[in-house]
């Protein structure tokens, strides 16, 4: 018989294999990268790796302003909290993850190393699946931030308004 939920560890059921993006990408990027991963969630990461903070779908879509379009050109660094982000370690039991996300606020908590290094996220849906009974496969840990992938928005122009912020011939 398995454990009662509350009594296991996160690391049994923390996302591992994260999608995260760079601190110098925008907040388009960011938008994009959830869009097309279908994802809620998404860890930024500093130039040498190292864990910053989560930002979430609806930090994202509050912050979101269309009238706006340079805006979503901002780094993704401006929407993260200027404190440290709450997180458990791998080893800590579910229930204290549950009272981390419900001290913070959110619908998630990072799980770091002893060294603060990011190794995975624990969500709701998550806790919802393994209260449920749901079993996935957790895909073994790999080195460094789980994922990341560098891709360039293109923003839609305005006919007979050139984007002046580009340099050079286009």
């Amino acid at each position: 018989m398995t454990e009662p939920l509350e009594q296991r560890t996160v690391a049994e059921l923390m996302t591992r294999d994260l999608l995260t993006i760079a601190e110098d990408e925008s907040v388009l990027m960011a938008w994009e990268l959830m869009c097309k991963a279908e994802v809620h969630h998404l860890p930024v990461a500093d130039v040498q790796g190292g864990f910053l903070g989560v930002i979430d779908a609806q930090t994202l879509t509050a912050a979101w302003n269309a009238t706006t379009p340079r805006d979503a050109r901002r780094p993704v660094t401006t929407l993260l909290p200027h404190r440290r982000p709450a997180a458990v370690r791998p080893e800590s039991a579910v229930a204290e993850a549950a009272r981390a996300m419900l001290d913070a606020g959110t619908d998630y908590i990072p799980v770091t190393d002893e060294h603060g290094a990011l190794v995975g996220l624990v969500t709701a849906r998550d806790l919802i699946a393994a209260l449920a009974g749901t079993h996935r496969e957790i895909a073994p840990r790999s080195a460094g931030m789980p994922s990341l992938y560098r891709v360039e928005p293109v923003l839609p122009q305005t006919p007979g308004h050139p984007d002046r912020s580009r340099i050079g011939p286009d």
